[in-house]
């Protein structure tokens, strides 16, 4: 009744909508109907909204349409007007009508993805009864709940966070809520969990499954995770790009704990070995191609090396654990790929930084790092069930999002997500100021430059975050600035909640923050008064990423919501990013630097010229992964069906 009486009063905005075709001109529609909305009270708001799904319902099944969806924001704007206490601006509003059409959209860093997400989750909860909020870690999903819990309810909308360290009961009872807010892989793990207990079922027999059925259970009462029906991605390059380079493994069985002493001799004594071996003589290192040949040589030098051994129990070939010993050596580096904490060795993601303790290398290569670190060596865990990251989020009927950085993967996000990209223009202008990148010969020479402007961007009482590729740079940086006097805050691995409450102070007057380059994404560095009369935050880049989308999100740190801010890039000839296939432009740097270790040159299409192949290279790379695991599941079912 009181959605009627409101909806009399307001144009017919679906007609409205589909001869205008003007988005700016149906938001407009949509402030309208919320300004009537004002005068009903909590529980009419709430009336209001059921009233919505009741009719989406009834069109649905008798095969008409209506404005359901500019009225379902509309009560969006007025929840959180109620709740928040502040009006949406219209990008914001933008924002989240693209996205609850199958979008994912960009947004800068500032401009309200949060509240976006939930006006999107608010028009989806018109049309689904499961709605899934994937962040990038479990403290951004806390941290985002928290703020729309209290926006669903006055909606009369339900929803939970899981994560990781649920019981099973517990993510049962979450998932059948209307909304579920959690980290992205937290979902993909609890999938494979259903996925694993399925495959139990199955083996159970027929029998058992019709008792099962007779006594009032049915196999979705079981699962974790009943439906896939709609997902709202924040951060979404991260989660659906970023992080698709690993698939999801759920891991254990068996197999899982300390090895014994037998197992572990043959990594360590591969080890030894190793150690021993000249290159090129008996290997070859390909540093562009990532691989450790064993010369015949070298091959001959093992199995002789081996035979006075004596018997060994063996997993893999016995070149395999000498390969693996070099590759750990050659490739893998402590503070950069790894860390070393309470006697185990733990990955480090490459693209944020964070630390993962639950993540193993495969096929003995964890165990050749623990022998190279001297750590106990653990027996690998048993697979019990896998996928990708993109099949997994296939399975969802919509898949929408937002992102501060989506140029650049339109071409992946339709090719895998057959979802579209949407750039929101920003709610004021952009007064981000970029100086000059500076080249030098090397590391030594760029720090020296980093400190002398550190201390005269400082000297204007101006915050500066220096962004670092790995944790041992972080660590090599801040060391240096310590024996310059120069106090900073470091963030090396820190997990969630501490990383952000280091990047959200990192806006005040004077401060100094090292942190690796995603860390802290999702969280806002608000700038003090007097950081913004003086110019704002400053960036320092202490080298390129591989991939220019993420130097932009590096740089979009500063100048948020039309603040003053800039950034500057400092780059060596010994950079990560000119290993390999990149040397040329190391060779071209080093020529071209003076005495003083600095060049006049500018390498800046360059290396952009060269990151865009690797980005290239990177989407060829993560199509193969997902055709792999395509053609794996074909050989399974074929297989099974036998």
């Amino acid at each position: 009744m009181i959605f009627n009486k409101v909806k009399k009063r307001s144009l017919s905005l679906f007609q409205f909508w589909r001869n205008s075709q003007s988005v700016e001109e149906a938001l407009q529609q949509c402030s309208h109907i919320q300004r009537e909305m004002e005068v009903l009270s909590d529980v009419e708001l709430q009336e209001y909204f059921e009233n919505i799904q009741s009719c989406y319902q009834r069109d649905q099944s008798n095969g008409t349409f209506s404005d359901w969806r500019q009225h379902a924001l509309a009560v969006g704007f007025e929840a959180i007007r109620r709740e928040m206490g502040f009006r949406l601006h219209d990008v914001q509003r933008q924002g989240a009508w693209l996205a609850s059409q199958g979008s994912i959209i960009q947004m800068q860093t500032g401009e309200g993805k949060t509240v976006v997400c939930v006006l999107t989750a608010i028009i989806q909860a018109v049309i689904t009864d499961s709605i899934h909020v994937a962040t990038t870690n479990d403290y951004l999903a806390a941290r985002d709940h928290e703020i729309a819990e209290p926006i669903f309810k006055r909606l009369g909308i339900k929803s939970n966070v899981v994560d990781m360290n649920l019981s099973p009961a517990a993510k049962k009872s979450i998932y059948r809520q209307q909304v579920v807010y959690g980290a992205g892989h937290v979902f993909g793990f609890d999938y494979l969990s259903d996925q694993v207990s399925l495959r139990k079922r199955e083996s159970i027999g027929l029998g058992n499954g019709l008792m099962e059925l007779y006594d009032g259970h049915d196999v979705e009462s079981t699962l974790l995770q009943p439906y896939r029906k709609a997902v709202i991605i924040d951060e979404a390059d991260s989660v659906l790009v970023d992080e698709s380079t690993t698939p999801l493994i759920l891991s254990g069985g068996a197999d899982s704990g300390t090895a014994s002493d037998q197992f572990a001799i043959p990594y360590l004594r591969a080890r030894v070995i190793a150690d021993s071996l000249n290159t090129p003589e008996e290997y070859t290192v390909n540093k562009i191609e990532r691989k450790i040949e064993l010369t015949e040589r070298g091959a001959e030098e093992i199995h002789i090396r081996l035979a006075e051994l004596g018997r060994l129990e063996l997993a893999f070939p016995w070149s395999s654990y000498v390969e693996n010993a070099l590759f750990a050596e050659h490739f893998l580096d402590r503070g950069e790929h790894y860390i070393v904490e309470d006697d185990a060795v733990k990955l480090v993601d490459q693209m944020t930084g964070r630390i993962f303790a639950d993540r193993n290398l495969k096929n003995g290569l964890h165990q050749a790092v623990e022998a190279k670190e001297e750590v106990t060596i653990n027996l690998p865990q048993s697979t019990l069930a896998r996928i990708t990251r993109q099949r997994f989020f296939q399975q969802y009927d919509c898949v929408c999002g937002m992102t501060g950085t989506v140029m650049g993967i339109e071409r992946e996000l339709k090719h895998f997500y057959s979802v579209s990209s949407q750039v929101i223009p920003t709610h004021l202008p952009g007064k981000r100021r970029g100086f000059p990148s500076l080249y030098f010969d090397s590391w030594k020479s760029k720090a020296d430059a980093i400190v002398n402007e550190i201390f005269e961007i400082s000297s204007a009482a101006r915050p500066i975050l220096i962004g670092t590729r790995t944790i041992a740079e972080s660590d090599r940086l801040h060391d240096r600035l310590q024996q310059e006097g120069i106090h900073c805050e470091l963030l090396n691995g820190v997990q969630e909640k501490e990383e952000a409450e280091i990047v959200s102070m990192a806006g005040q007057s004077g401060s100094v923050t090292i942190a690796t380059n995603m860390a802290g994404r999702g969280t806002d560095i608000k700038l003090c008064d007097v950081s913004k009369s003086t110019g704002g935050l400053h960036v320092i880049a202490t080298q390129h990423s591989e991939s220019e989308r993420v130097d932009r999100q590096l740089i979009g740190r500063s100048a948020r919501q039309g603040q003053p801010g800039s950034f500057r890039f400092f780059v060596a000839a010994d950079d990560d990013l000119f290993q390999g296939d990149g040397a040329y432009l190391a060779k071209s740097i080093l020529a071209s630097s003076n005495s003083s270790g600095s060049s006049d040159k500018d390498f800046s299409s360059e290396i952009l010229a060269l990151q865009k192949r690797k980005d290239n290279d990177g989407f060829v790379s993560r199509r193969r992964l997902v055709e792999f695991d395509s053609w794996m599941d074909g050989i399974r079912e074929t297989m099974v069906n036998r």
